[in-house]
């Protein structure tokens, strides 16, 4: 029970209060940002899921076997069914070209349909199709079929009342089958209408939902038996740029914990290393009575195990509250409501107390047992023993071993440990030169404050290890947050290509482009393109040659490839190696990742069937492009004249404004024959997805610069509590008070300077590591970074700690003398 006493007594005494602090600060803030990201993270995936309007599904370009949905529904799996097909709808006289989406009974499964029973209705959302007999359209296809709501429409053989506009789909994909305005009806009238024949161009997709253990049971199942006609899809693949999304702000939300607990433990180990100074000459007294090294560890240890247990509860309880408020307050924000927590995050808060507990409050304990007898007669607060360094193995050890399992990556455990390595190494160079400066031609002011810092020259070093990890959390986060932000808009500028026209003719490009012109819409180019085969490479057959298959699709080797050529090189390609046609005037370009699933080299000779006809050309340039840019892009293309004799269509895309949507009509009408693919209404979901997952982040990013800005105030809390003594020193030879709150602002503001500098360079290393190894950006140097880092690092170190210390150098220095003696 002696610890116990012990504890309660220190307690009271108010010797303990800042460890606690500190670790409730620790385990509080861990703690609701686990919640809080655990449960965002979910609702996104939930709300994200709706892309494809349930959690799997199951494409096919024939029905399945019966006996495989009726293994789910055994398994207890919610599931439904989508039939896409492109037909001739007609009204009277008016024959449309539409996609056609047939559903069955409780489609969607996950996301709701948006439409209109009236054309000047709002929008309201609805958790099932039309029933039978009935049809809902896209409302630029009553125009083209001279239609009102109520009117039937033919399809194949059977007559649909249209009963209802369709203003969104949770699942509307970009696939062929999609070309044209949507028609949705009940999958049970597709019978009576006739319109799928042997040959048909039809996708079947089975939509489930349910028990995730029960869901990849049957997955399991049922991958075996899948054709290559047949595959499971999921949100990676059925939506890459909204998973990617997601992928990098998961990434970014363990990241922002990670530097949690960063942050934490070290304002633990700065108020550990204070309990310990001040605790020195009681174990000096215990030892003079007789008491061993052993009996004191295991007094001191039993303390921090009871300190830490209740710091620990306390901050899960309030941790669990804050994040429940949070959530609870920003609701309206949300896309979907967020499940309820789970309790993985209680053990991530319970692991995070006692690792910043033992990884940082022991060995300043373990030095407490050391502790000489000697320390009756003399008091030495500023300087550690030699062998508290070993704090700065176990300290961040334990940390990175907690980060590893947190994040559960190991590049983001690599980025921090790079950038404290650099903080650490950095940090007793910088204070060496930050010491050495002359006293006689400065104030006062300047004289006390450099006289501090050198007279705790070794401490300041850890000091500004440990300002800097702050800053450098902080630093690494904004800049990172930002980095991930702007890119995914820039991703989806606000006028990126939103329609896609192609099948067009060679004598149709010039009335489009005057078309296009007139509207003031600007279109990219104008490809040509043809369809061939890759049939050969050096001579080598395809059949016989070797894919690398370690990235999957495309299988350029067993499927045609569009092929275009151009003078021009499109803005969002780049040429790596080689030369474009300015410099040559024959060969092929061909695009990089595919050169390298190839094994191309510079050179090669490429063999294309196109028509029945052979056409060879040698490799001429690898190009880089983005897919995400919304032109038209080409895994090959070739030199001007090589393919001009083949049969050509065009392909271009361009941006048009929601208010001009009816030319869409005015386009099928006038060029029939010309394909047109909407994009507008999914960038518009997709943008509502990443401007959802922005605020999220923000959110967190909130959390965590609170969380921050605490913890450096409780740093310096600790780190200055020995400087009472020589603030009432000073104050009795005659120093005012003024004077001293100058040298503190003076002295931390240098510190803050320092560590400001070291974060800077610190996180430019972790973002170098991040952007490329975890977030998958290209890296930006950032200049900004550099100024940020010594302006923060002055503004919020000297602001702390000067309020931090007010109150000694406010305290009357009779009283401290008192205390002292």
């Amino acid at each position: 029970m002696l610890p116990l006493k012990l504890l309660f007594r220190d307690w009271r005494g108010g010797e303990l209060a800042l460890i606690a602090t500190a670790l409730v600060l620790a385990v509080t803030c861990v703690t609701a940002i686990a919640h809080f990201t655990d449960r965002l993270s979910r609702a996104m995936e939930q709300q994200s899921l709706t892309f494809l309007a349930a959690e799997r599904v199951l494409r096919s370009s024939q029905p399945v076997d019966d006996s495989w949905l009726e293994e789910a529904r055994k398994r207890g799996l919610q599931q439904a069914e989508a039939v896409t097909f492109a037909s001739m709808v007609a009204a009277g006289d008016q024959f449309q070209f539409a996609a056609v989406k047939a559903v069955s009974d409780g489609y969607p499964l996950l996301g709701t349909l948006e439409m209109r029973s009236a054309a000047g209705a709002p929008s309201r959302h609805v958790q099932q199709g039309p029933p039978p007999g009935e049809a809902w359209v896209e409302p630029r296809l009553l125009p083209l079929l001279e239609l009102q709501l109520g009117d039937n429409l033919e399809l194949g053989d059977t007559s649909l009342k249209v009963t209802g506009l369709l203003d969104r789909e949770p699942d509307r994909s970009t696939s062929l089958f999609d070309m044209g305005a949507r028609l949705l009806v009940h999958v049970d009238d597709l019978p009576a209408a006739g319109v799928i024949q042997p040959g048909s161009r039809v996708q079947y997709r089975y939509l489930f939902a349910g028990d995730d253990r029960a869901l990849e049971q049957y997955l399991k199942w049922l991958q075996p038996q899948l054709t290559e006609h047949q595959r499971v899809i999921d949100l990676h693949e059925g939506q890459p740029r909204v998973a990617s999304a997601l992928d990098r702000a998961e990434r970014f939300l363990f990241l922002a914990a990670s530097l949690a607990v960063l942050l934490a433990s070290v304002a633990v180990g700065l108020a550990a290393r204070r309990y310990g100074l001040r605790h020195t000459a009681y174990v000096a007294v215990m030892k003079s009575l007789g008491a061993g090294r052993s009996k004191v560890l295991a007094i001191y240890l039993g303390q921090l195990t009871a300190l830490t247990l209740m710091a620990t509860i306390l901050g899960l309880l309030l941790g669990s509250v804050i994040q429940s408020q949070a959530v609870n307050l920003m609701a309206d924000f949300f896309p979907v409501e967020p499940p309820p927590s789970r309790g993985s995050p209680l053990l991530v808060g319970l692991a995070t107390g006692f690792a910043c507990a033992l990884g940082f409050a022991l060995p300043p304990l373990f030095r407490l047992a050391r502790t000489d007898p000697m320390q009756t007669l003399r008091r030495d607060w500023s300087n550690p023993d030699r062998r508290e360094w070993l704090g700065l193995v176990l300290g961040p050890t334990s940390m990175l071993l907690l980060i590893w399992w947190l994040s559960g990556s190991l590049a983001i455990t690599a980025a921090l440990f790079a950038g404290m390595a650099l903080l650490v190494g950095g940090s007793a160079l910088v204070n060496q030169l930050l010491v050495r400066g002359r006293l006689s031609s400065l104030g006062g002011a300047w004289r006390i404050a450099l006289g501090s810092l050198q007279r705790r020259a070794a401490f300041n070093t850890l000091l500004i290890a440990a300002f800097g990890t702050g800053l450098l959390a902080m630093l690494a986060l904004v800049f990172a947050r930002t980095a991930l932000i702007d890119e995914w808009r820039m991703q989806l500028p606000e006028q990126a290509p939103n329609h896609f026209l192609f099948n067009i003719a060679p004598h149709e490009v010039t009335p489009l482009q005057t078309i296009l012109a007139d509207k003031d819409l600007t279109s990219t180019e104008f490809y040509p393109m043809v369809r061939g085969r890759l049939t050969a490479i050096n001579g080598i057959p395809a059949k016989e040659y070797k894919q690398d298959q370690r990235n999957g699709e495309p299988n350029a080797l067993r499927r045609e490839l569009n092929l275009s050529w151009t003078d021009n090189l499109a803005p969002d390609n780049r040429i790596l190696d080689g030369e474009w046609w300015d410099k040559t005037d024959k060969g092929v370009s061909v695009e990089v990742e595919l050169a390298a699933r190839l094994n191309l080299a510079l050179g090669d000779m490429l063999r294309f069937s196109i028509g029945g006809l052979e056409v060879e050309a040698p490799v001429a340039s690898f190009r880089s492009l983005d897919w995400n840019s919304m032109r038209p892009n080409f895994y090959m293309i070739f030199a001007p004249g090589t393919l001009e004799g083949f049969p050509a269509t065009y392909i271009t895309s361009f941006y048009l404004p929601p208010e001009q949507k009816l030319l869409v009509n005015d386009l099928v009408r006038n060029f029939p024959s010309v394909s047109v693919i909407e994009l507008d209404k999914i960038i518009e979901r997709i943008r509502d997805t990443i401007a959802q997952v922005s605020l999220a982040i923000e959110s967190v990013m909130v959390l965590m610069l609170v969380a921050g800005v605490l913890v450096l105030i409780a740093g310096v809390r600790a780190s200055i509590a020995e400087r009472l003594q020589e603030a009432a020193i000073i104050r009795t030879l005659g120093g005012r008070r003024r004077l001293l709150l100058q040298s503190l602002m003076l002295e931390f503001g240098l510190l803050g300077v320092a560590a400001g500098l070291l974060a800077a360079a610190g996180a430019e290393a972790t973002l170098a590591v991040l952007s490329q190894r975890v977030f998958e950006l290209p890296f930006v140097f950032h200049p900004t970074l550099w100024l940020v880092g010594p302006l923060a690092g002055a503004l919020l170190v000297g602001t702390a700690g000067t309020l931090a210390c007010r109150s000694s150098v406010s305290q009357p220095p009779l009283q401290v003398l008192r205390e002292l003696a």
